[in-house]
Order: structure tokens, then C-alpha cells, then sequence
């Protein structure tokens, strides 16, 4: 089997698992990559004929490219779901990833938004002339954690103000359901009723362009990259992943549990929650002055002298 139909196999496969085209894109690009790279050095491109030894020079060539450690494991990751797939529906004899090593990334401390930062997002978002749709977007973000693409497709029925919740078709495909503080239900609230204008009145997507068509991914990107430059906050840290960080530290911090957190962030496992949730310095500082063993020692000694 040539391996572009392998690959075709696999994408209407996952169109029959209804995943999203964002997930077909993801799956595309290493199909391209991995065709390119075999074709230069000189593979038939048969499907059964790839070994682990092709995928490692693969992965080697990618990180020669300059490519980083998150976009070489993504990859990775594309390749065992295809390979893996192939030998379970039997269109494969061997799985050639099994003995792939995937790369160690550093364990590095996420990017987060800072309180003082939201505040000055937030200030230059009702300054904008879209401030109505900016102050929607960066309150939503920063009090329910949504992913980028969630925000972009959410759409008028998913949004339930009177009950104060947010109905989100997250990755996989799986429903949940999020609570909204009284400040991100208004401002949405505020959106919708005065300022949102699609130019279609079917057009069901909450945030819109200026043009009245639904917004997409990139363009919520560059709303807060834009915001970020007025606001003058490091545009790393007011990427939509900092936000869902930022949201998913200041609900433990104010007395959420991280169960309840799970659910609300659309995490399959506990595992990718905690990524979240590390510690940040400055809560471990405050922490450690609680219960600083050396400190706690001195003051009860210092207690037996009096």
C-alpha cells in the first residue's frame, strides 16, 4: 500500500469519528513532511516498507531543520497514531513506531498571565473600537479557560446566560459544561445584544470579525497580540494559552479543587491538568513562609525562652 493511501484511509477514518478539520490539518502536515523527506531519500513511499530506522531519520531531520522540541514531538505523535491504527484495523503487519524513541522535552514552567497584566489587557480591550467583542474575549478567556478553538466556535446556543453557563464541544469531540462568573456573563451579554452584527442572520458563531463573519482561530490570536502591544504585556504571555493557565491557577488558588478543574478544562486525565498547575514561584514562596521548617523552629524555641 502506498503510503499517501494509508494516509487517505486514515483521514476518512477520523472524518467517520466526526474529529474536526483542525485535527485532519494536524494529521496532514506529517503526512506531507514524512512524503518529502522519504521521496529525497529515494523510499518506494510503501507503507509496510517504512521502518523505524526511516522514522528516526525523519525525527533527526526535522530537529536539523530547527524545528523545536514540542513541534518535533507533535509529529511523533501523528506518526504512532497512524502507524498505531494501521496495525489494529490490519492494514499493517508491523507497527514501525514501537521502537521509536520519542524526544525528551525540558520540563519548563508554563507561560501564564499575571493578575496586573489581565487588568491592563482588560483596560486596553475597553479602550478598542471592537471594545464590546475585545472585553468579551478577554474576560471569557480568563474566567473559563476555553482553548482557542473552543472560543471561536462557540456559537449563540452554546451560550446559556440565564443559567450562567457555556455549553463547549471540546477536543474528541466531547461535550461540557462551564459555569461564567457575573462579569464574563455580562460582558457577553453586552456583546451580543448591542454590538455583535453578522453579516448573515443564519451566522450562528458568537465573535464575529468586523466584516460580520465568524471570527477565526488566527484572528482571536491577533486581537490579543494586539491587545498585548496597547497593554504593553509580553505577547507570550497573553497567548490563548497562557490565558487557560492563568484561569486554571487562579481557580485553585481560590479555593477550587482540581477535580471540578479537570472537568471544566475538558482534560481526559488528571495528568495534563497538573501541567496547568505547577506551582508558580511566587505561590511557593508564600507557601514555604507558612511553613518553613527552620523559621517554625526558631519561633518555638524562641516561645520556650519566654
Amino acid at each position: 500500500m502506498h503510503l499517501d493511501e494509508l494516509w487517505q484511509r486514515h483521514t476518512r477514518h477520523l472524518k467517520l469519528r466526526k474529529r474536526s478539520s483542525y485535527t485532519l490539518t494536524y494529521y496532514g502536515a506529517t503526512a506531507r513532511a514524512l512524503r518529502t523527506y522519504l521521496k529525497g531519500q529515494g523510499h518506494s513511499l510503501r507503507a509496510e516498507a517504512v521502518s523505524v530506522a526511516d522514522l528516526r531519520g525523519f525525527m533527526e531531520h526535522l530537529e536539523a531543520r530547527g524545528l523545536t522540541e514540542g513541534g518535533i514531538d507533535a509529529h511523533y505523535r501523528a506518526l504512532k497514531g497512524v502507524f498505531g491504527w494501521a496495525l489494529k484495523d490490519e492494514l499493517l503487519d508491523r507497527d514501525p513506531t514501537v521502537r521509536l524513541e520519542r524526544i525528551r522535552k525540558p520540563q519548563r514552567l508554563m507561560l501564564t498571565l499575571g493578575g496586573e497584566e489581565y487588568r491592563r489587557m482588560l483596560d486596553a480591550a475597553r479602550k478598542s473600537p471592537c471594545r464590546d467583542r475585545e472585553t468579551a474575549i478577554v474576560v471569557t478567556l480568563f474566567d473559563t479557560g476555553l482553548r482557542l478553538a473552543e472560543v471561536a466556535s462557540l456559537t449563540l446556543n452554546d451560550v446559556r446566560l440565564a443559567d450562567g453557563l457555556l455549553r463547549v464541544i471540546g477536543k474528541g469531540n466531547k461535550e461540557r459544561v462551564i459555569p461564567l462568573g457575573q462579569m464574563s456573563s455580562e460582558a457577553l451579554d453586552r456583546y451580543i445584544r448591542k454590538s455583535r452584527k453578522p453579516r448573515h442572520s443564519f451566522t450562528q458563531n458568537v465573535f464575529l470579525g468586523r466584516a460580520g463573519t465568524p471570527l477565526t482561530r488566527s484572528g482571536v490570536s491577533q486581537i490579543l497580540a494586539d491587545l498585548a502591544e496597547q497593554a504593553k504585556v509580553p505577547r507570550a504571555h497573553a497567548a490563548p494559552h497562557a490565558f487557560r493557565r492563568a484561569f486554571a491557577v487562579n481557580y485553585l488558588r481560590n479555593g477550587g479543587d482540581v477535580f471540578s478543574l479537570q472537568h471544566v478544562m475538558g482534560h481526559s486525565n488528571l495528568d495534563m491538568t497538573r501541567r496547568y498547575v505547577n506551582l508558580l514561584p511566587e505561590d511557593l514562596a508564600r507557601v514555604h513562609a507558612q511553613v518553613s521548617p527552620a523559621d517554625r523552629l526558631a519561633a518555638s524555641k524562641a516561645g520556650d525562652r519566654r
